[in-house]
């Protein structure tokens, strides 16, 4: 039993003098550097210069081997860009996470394509209503400048003066008019861009489902 204690022993001192070896040996570990001037010329050094900064290095152990490369430094102008196209994928990541994310809460919301289909028509009959609105208002103002102009020929035609009063008001019901007609033109072009978005929406909630449920037909085989 003794016997067995002094080779246990012997073998963890051994293992302890091995590690402090290897902690002592890091320690000393020296690195090197290594990096191309402008003329493409290599270099090695002890201890970095601001060429190797400029153009990049690399850092090599005792051996020679590479363990970390370091790019070289960047402009003003080439950092900026980089910053610009850093911005553009983390803004292009953020709209494939949102759209990700619409897409799940599109499916829990709509169990199926008929139910995904009358809620966007519903969208659609509000554009018509708002339209029709808009129709009858115009209809109004129309025949309200319509009737200020017949009003004005009778007192041109009676050899009256116009007052100032009058042509204030017709020009005011002039804009008015022309205000409805923007205003119409604005939500027809609405609704054809909502007819058409439609379309591509269940065209996608279509693939969507679909997928949905191939995952879940595998997922029960």
């Amino acid at each position: 039993m003794r016997k067995i204690i002094h080779i246990l022993f012997i073998g963890m001192l051994f293992a302890s003098t091995a590690a402090m070896a290897q902690q002592q040996h890091n320690a000393h570990e020296s690195y090197r550097y290594s990096w191309i001037d402008d003329s493409g010329q290599p270099h090695y050094s002890d201890s970095l210069t601001d060429e190797a900064i400029k153009n990049g290095y690399d850092v090599l152990n005792s051996s020679g081997l590479v363990v970390r490369h370091v790019q070289r430094q960047l402009s003003p102008k080439e950092r900026k860009e980089a910053e610009a196209a850093a911005a553009k994928n983390d803004a292009a990541h953020a709209a494939q996470q949102r759209r990700i994310s619409e897409d799940q809460q599109m499916l829990a919301a709509y169990p199926n394509v008929r139910a995904f289909r009358d809620a966007q028509q519903a969208q659609i009959d509000q554009i018509n209503q708002t339209l029709q609105t808009t129709q009858i208002n115009l209809h109004a103002q129309e025949q309200n400048l319509a009737d200020l102009l017949a009003h004005v020929a009778d007192l041109k035609h009676s050899g009256e003066s116009v007052p100032k009063f009058l042509r204030d008001r017709i020009d005011k019901q002039r804009a008015s008019v022309t205000e409805q007609r923007a205003a119409l033109a604005r939500q027809r072009l609405d609704k054809a861009e909502a007819e058409k978005q439609m379309d591509a929406r269940i065209k996608r909630y279509r693939k969507l489902r679909a997928a949905s449920e191939d995952e879940t037909n595998n997922s029960g085989d």
